[in-house]
């Protein structure tokens, strides 16, 4: 045989080349079953924008009121139930079976209730931001984006308000229980950050909405409901000017992943305070006479406002205000669920809070993000169409009389 035929019939060995590596971040949502972290666990799917997903949380699937279209962002195998103000549990949370490190978390977490104990804010909203930012420096997280609200701004003067509303510079002073410990969890995360090299950023928010909506809007649209039964006028506190500012949270979703990879990036390095600060609202300034129109139209109901003298009354003796609307509504409520015969309403109430009642105007600019960012608004304002797709997704989940 010659050497050029033993070459030609010597069997070879193929290598198979190595998978090539999955560049995209890895996420961490906390609070992953609370509305914006499953929208947002939602808007990673959607897009394959992760490498991998861990939704963190203290409620179970099975008991977060999940829509269909969530099965598998928020599957089983993403979830792990687990509370993260409790130090002991950091390694479960944030150890990955290949050791590497997140490169993205997200703090949808903290109480969101109204009304409640200082204490309660403090153990479930402010401790757990402070446990999050530790942690995130301590390992060298790229980005920790944290989860505010607008309401942390001192109510603005009507030249702010006609100016275009508060700046991530303006002044604070915040007006809700909630509001007043998300800004301390932003202080503290300042202090974290020139401490111990935390990277992180802060969104404030309007009021969020969207499909499955449980919060502000959701509280009008079941009072709307009720006097549409009752055949009544619904009239509201204070004046039509009052802005009560809004954002799509699917809107809510692209900023927060735009702000990640700005806090991950160089150009974030030299940000600290209100440079890390980016409001959250959509262009279309909605008030209460926006509000006002929408009702009236959607559930064809007489709207209007209360007198100067009721709301001169109602500013003094808020309490005694919202008690006797809560007893009027609060029935009606009751048997129209029964006339349905529906027997799990889902987390829908017209129940209203004292806090939600304040005379002050939540009005922020959004320029900045849009500057810095990139961020473009997706939906521009709350309008009809946006009103019947959250009632609508109210049937498809069986919560609507």
């Amino acid at each position: 045989m010659t050497e050029s035929s033993a070459q030609q019939t010597s069997p070879t060995t193929s290598i198979d080349p190595a998978p090539p590596k999955d560049e995209r971040p890895a996420v961490l949502i906390i609070g992953g079953l609370g509305y914006v972290g499953r929208f947002l666990a939602l808007h990673l799917y959607r897009n394959n924008l992760a490498s991998e997903v861990r939704l963190v949380d203290k409620v179970l699937p099975q008991l977060a009121w999940l829509a269909p279209e969530f099965a598998e962002a928020c599957s089983q195998d993403k979830f792990m139930q687990a509370d993260a103000t409790r130090e002991q549990s950091l390694p479960k949370i944030f150890n990955r079976t290949n050791g590497l490190e997140f490169d993205y978390v997200f703090n949808c977490g903290g109480e969101t209730r109204y009304s409640q104990d200082d204490s309660v804010y403090r153990a479930r909203s402010l401790d757990l931001s402070l446990t999050l930012g530790r942690e995130c420096a301590r390992r060298r997280t790229p980005a920790l984006v944290e989860f505010s609200t607008g309401m942390v701004y001192k109510p603005p003067s009507s030249s702010t308000i006609n100016s275009g509303g508060c700046t991530e510079t303006a002044s604070t002073k915040p007006w809700t229980k909630i509001a007043k410990w998300k800004l301390a969890a932003e202080e503290g995360l300042e202090k974290i950050a020139k401490r111990e090299g935390l990277r992180y950023v802060v969104l404030r928010l309007a009021h969020v909405y969207g499909e499955y909506d449980v919060g502000f809007l959701a509280r009008g649209l079941c009072l709307a409901r009720v006097y549409e039964k009752l055949d009544s006028e619904m009239k509201w506190l204070w004046t039509k000017d009052l802005r009560v500012n809004t954002v799509h949270v699917h809107d809510v979703c692209e900023i927060a992943w735009r702000s990640a990879k700005w806090c991950a990036s160089p150009a974030s390095t030299t940000e600290t305070g209100a440079g890390r600060v980016f409001n959250v609202v959509d262009r279309g300034d909605t008030s209460q006479g926006t509000l006002a129109t929408l009702f009236s139209s959607t559930f064809n109901i007489s709207t209007g406002f209360q007198g100067t003298l009721i709301s001169s009354f109602a500013r003094f003796n808020l309490d005694s205000v919202v008690d006797d609307v809560n007893e009027e509504v609060l029935q009606p409520w009751a048997d129209l669920l029964k006339e349905k015969e529906i027997v799990r309403p889902g987390p829908l109430s017209p129940f209203l809070e004292k806090e939600l009642l304040r005379d002050c105007d939540l009005c922020l600019k959004g320029e900045r993000a849009e500057r810095v960012l990139g961020w473009k608004v997706g939906v521009v304002g709350l309008g009809g169409e946006g009103i019947r797709g959250v009632v609508d997704s109210y049937g498809r989940m069986g919560w609507w009389p």
